[in-house]
This record gives C-alpha cells, sequence and structure tokens, in this order.
C-alpha cells in the first residue's frame, strides 16, 4: 500500500487547478487519480470562456480572480524552459458583448453591469452603432444596447489544463492517469484510503473533483445524496472562415443565449437549448444514457436559423466537427465546495457550466482550508452541501 497526503480525483481544469495551488504554497505527497488521461472530459470539450459578466457578487469575484489569474499564468509561462513542457496556452481577452434586445432585458443588463463595475470589472455600455463598430456583420436593428467587458475572454482549455498539471508535476505532484478510483474506505465517518485496480492509497484527505461524475464518487465515501446532475451542450466550430474580424468578442444575443467566438481561424457555435422532459428525467436519475456524449444532427441548421437572424454571413460557414460535453448541475447552479459529513472527503464539484472560469478562485478557497484551517479570500461554508439539505439555496 502506497500513502498520499491528498488525493485529488479527477484531472480535469478543477483537479489539476487544485493541485497546482496547494504546490505553489508547499503542499507534498499529493496524488491525482485519473480514469482516463489529462483533460478528456469536459476540460477538454468546453467553450472556454472567462466573463465577468455575472448578475450576482459570488459569481463575479470568482471571475475576476478567474481573469487575473489566467493573465497571470500566461504570462509568465515558459514553454522554452524544457523541451517536454506543453505548448503555451493563450488567453485571448476579445472581450463578451451581451446584445439586448428588449427593455426588461436592457434595464437589467445596466443594473448588473453598475455591480460589476463596482466589484471591479471594466464593464462598458455599448450603443447599437458601437455593437456594429466592433462586429460590421452583426444585424442590430432590434439590439437597444449591449454590455461589453473588455477583459473577458476565452481560452484553449485542454491546452491550459494541460499545462497547469505539468507546472503541479514539476512541484511534486504526481498524476496518474487510466486510474479509476473503484473505492474509497471510510472508517469511523473518517477517510482512510482511496482504491484504483492498480492499488490501494492510504490518505487522511480526498478531494472530489470529477465534475459531471460526482455524484458517483460521493457515493464511494457513502454520500447519497451529492446534487449534481450532468446536462449535455453541443458545439460545433467551422471550416476557416474569413469574413468576420479576427477580434470579435464572443458574442452573445441574450434573448436565445445563441453566441459564438473565434477558433483556430473558424468560428465556434454554441445554444443553450433546454432538455427535454425525458432527458432531464435522465439526467435526474444519473442514468447512462444522460452521460452519453451523442450528437444531434439538427443542431447546425438550427443554428444557421439564428445565424441568418443575427449574423447572416455566418450562414455560409462550412461544418469541420460538432461535439458534445457535459455540464455539472447543481439545483441552485453554484458549486459544491469545501468539507462533507465525512471527515476528509472535500468537494469541488458542480460547477454549472462555470467551471473553467471559476477554477482559480475555488483552488484558491481549497488551498486555504486545506492548509489555513479555513477560507479567508470567500466564506467557502456557504458552498457546502448541507445548504441544499435545508433549503437554504445561494441565489
Amino acid at each position: 500500500m502506497s500513502s498520499a497526503d491528498i488525493v485529488i480525483i479527477g484531472s480535469g481544469v478543477m483537479g489539476v487547478s487544485i493541485a497546482h495551488q496547494l504546490a505553489m504554497r508547499g503542499a507534498t505527497q499529493i496524488v491525482i487519480l485519473e480514469r482516463d488521461t489529462i483533460a478528456f472530459g469536459s476540460s477538454g470539450r468546453a467553450m472556454g470562456g472567462i466573463r465577468q459578466q455575472f448578475a450576482d457578487e459570488l459569481d463575479i469575484r470568482f471571475s475576476i480572480e478567474g481573469v487575473r489569474f489566467y493573465e497571470q499564468f500566461t504570462r509568465n509561462y515558459d514553454a522554452s524552459a524544457s523541451p517536454d513542457r506543453p505548448k503555451p496556452p493563450r488567453f485571448y481577452q476579445n472581450g463578451y458583448m451581451f446584445l439586448c434586445t428588449s427593455p426588461e432585458s436592457w434595464q437589467t443588463m445596466q443594473r448588473h453591469a453598475r455591480l460589476q463595475q463596482s466589484l471591479g470589472a471594466p464593464t462598458q455600455l455599448l450603443s447599437p452603432e458601437e455593437v456594429k463598430q466592433r462586429v460590421p456583420q452583426l444585424v442590430v436593428d432590434d439590439v437597444l444596447g449591449a454590455t461589453f467587458c473588455p477583459t473577458d475572454g476565452y481560452s484553449d482549455t485542454p491546452a491550459m489544463t494541460r499545462a497547469l498539471a505539468y507546472e503541479a508535476q514539476a512541484r511534486g505532484v504526481s498524476i496518474r492517469e487510466h486510474a479509476p478510483v473503484v473505492g474509497i474506505l471510510v472508517e469511523h465517518g473518517k477517510v482512510q484510503a482511496v482504491q484504483t485496480p492498480q492499488e490501494t492509497i492510504s490518505t487522511p484527505l480526498v478531494i472530489n473533483a470529477t465534475g459531471a461524475y460526482a455524484a458517483f464518487v460521493a457515493q464511494l465515501a457513502g454520500i447519497p445524496d451529492l446534487p449534481v446532475r450532468p446536462l449535455r451542450r453541443q458545439l460545433l466550430l467551422t471550416e476557416p472562415f474569413a469574413d468576420l474580424p479576427e477580434d470579435v468578442p464572443m458574442t452573445i444575443d441574450a434573448a436565445t443565449g445563441f453566441h459564438f467566438r473565434r477558433r483556430d481561424g473558424g468560428v465556434v457555435f454554441a445554444l443553450p437549448l433546454p432538455p427535454t422532459t425525458e432527458e432531464d428525467e435522465l439526467n435526474q436519475a444519473l442514468a447512462p444514457e444522460a452521460f452519453a456524449l451523442t450528437i444531434d444532427e439538427g443542431f447546425w441548421p438550427l443554428l444557421q436559423v439564428h445565424a441568418r437572424r443575427r449574423c447572416p454571413t455566418l450562414a455560409n460557414a462550412q461544418v469541420a466537427r460538432t461535439w458534445t460535453g457535459l455540464y455539472e448541475m447543481t439545483p441552485d447552479e453554484e458549486p459544491v465546495l469545501g468539507k462533507t459529513e465525512v471527515e476528509g472527503f472535500l468537494c469541488a464539484c458542480g460547477f454549472s457550466g462555470h467551471g473553467f472560469m471559476h477554477a482559480p478562485m475555488a483552488a484558491k478557497l481549497m488551498a486555504e482550508l486545506i492548509l489555513d484551517g479555513a477560507s479567508t479570500t470567500l466564506d467557502i461554508t456557504q458552498f457546502s452541501i448541507e445548504r441544499f439539505r435545508t433549503g437554504n439555496l445561494l441565489p
């Protein structure tokens, strides 16, 4: 039997971010267990957006820390320092631009912008004419205004995750791929060990950072009610496409959720469709079908309808590929962070589509909790699993 001070389950951006911050603060004997390979799951399939334009203080503060961290990490990352270091990830700060087409939406977004500004996010208000100047191809005849934050942007999520993983390994973190966790030994309410098909690792501390699969891992520790459920999302990437500015912001139609940005010379699209009743039942039941990464062949024709209305030139693009990934949803769409009733079993999951942008703050809070005994940047206890049992959900 081997041993570790901390075992992190999952090598997506959440798991490697926590390991990286713990190692940066001097923690040792950290092991990450991954059932497949680094960034194989949702972190390898994400849109990669990083935005500070949220409606509530907690999400805004999480995102401000995300922007700060990714700016610093990409600025300081030196890919030439070692021949086996992953390629440098980039943080494209082309901004996020939300288009508002109803008086109610425009008033709401202006109110949100004032909150964002009060917390330090440089959100701006744009007129329809200013929107057209940024992206001449947009149709703005029904747009009343837009919010725009120039420091928002996006990154290559698998590249960023691999770079973070490399930096963590350089500081002594061990990452074991193809090592699915099949058991968590708990005695007298305390974590004792983690089992994989290859070995048993004695440890007093386990962190569940397994995204959409977090409920299954919690069950291994004897927690039957972790309310994290999968939600399938589909993305589509076009072939190289010239008729759009290279620095186009992440552009979102606030009324429909239709959004797009540049990627690899092409354009990547998304449209957050609500699940059908049947899909929602499968998701809530954690049914195998809910985790299947199936492709909806009608997705591109639907996107073309939205594109013709908002940015007609995009409807003429050629499809390069389409793929799906899983969000990890909670009932209040806020994460489960920190301690559980099982001593030594911690959670960092349930980020509801915001895991990449919020991983730096989540990792910071987890590192404070583990190394200092309590989080000081923000009160991590408000993200406890207990809020779902008492009905005291976050707004």
